[in-house]
């Protein structure tokens, strides 16, 4: 994975279909969305276009978020990939991930009712949190039964 879009895009085709999930052309028609969104947003509030600029480009702020929902890392570890702090990182994901559903229009899981797919994939993992051995009485609540 290159932190960048720029060097990201010229890797293999197949390469950077496995990093993000997309072709990149579906990759840059997306880039086109989240940046019209973005001027639409501010021309219609001006107020929105003043203050700091980020210092990420849109394109890497795009790269950043399609490789989080690839990959699942965690903040920390995306924030060291593209050189910027686990806060920023989460930040930039979620307002992204914001003006995808938007652009994309996801109406949400009743869509997926309503879609002819084959399949669907629901990560439901589970783990067991490990219990003190002494002072357990604060810790246990009784309701699971799942200690030992």
């Amino acid at each position: 994975m290159k932190p960048n879009f720029e060097e990201a895009k010229l890797q293999n085709k197949a390469d950077f279909l496995r990093d993000t999930g997309l072709s990149l052309d579906k990759f840059i028609i997306v880039i086109d969305l989240v940046t019209e969104h973005i001027k639409r947003v501010q021309k219609q509030n001006p107020n929105k276009a003043k203050g700091i600029k980020p210092s990420i480009l849109v394109e890497d702020r795009i790269l950043l978020t399609v490789y989080y929902l690839r990959h699942y890392p965690t903040f920390k570890n995306l924030g060291d990939i593209f050189g910027i702090s686990e806060s920023y990182a989460n930040k930039i994901y979620h307002y992204i991930l914001n003006i995808l559903v938007q652009e994309l229009h996801v109406t949400g899981s009743k869509e997926l009712l309503n879609k002819d797919l084959d399949t669907i994939v629901i990560d439901v993992t589970e783990q067991q949190i490990e219990r003190p051995v002494k002072n357990q009485k604060k810790y246990y609540s009784g309701k699971k039964k799942t200690y030992n």
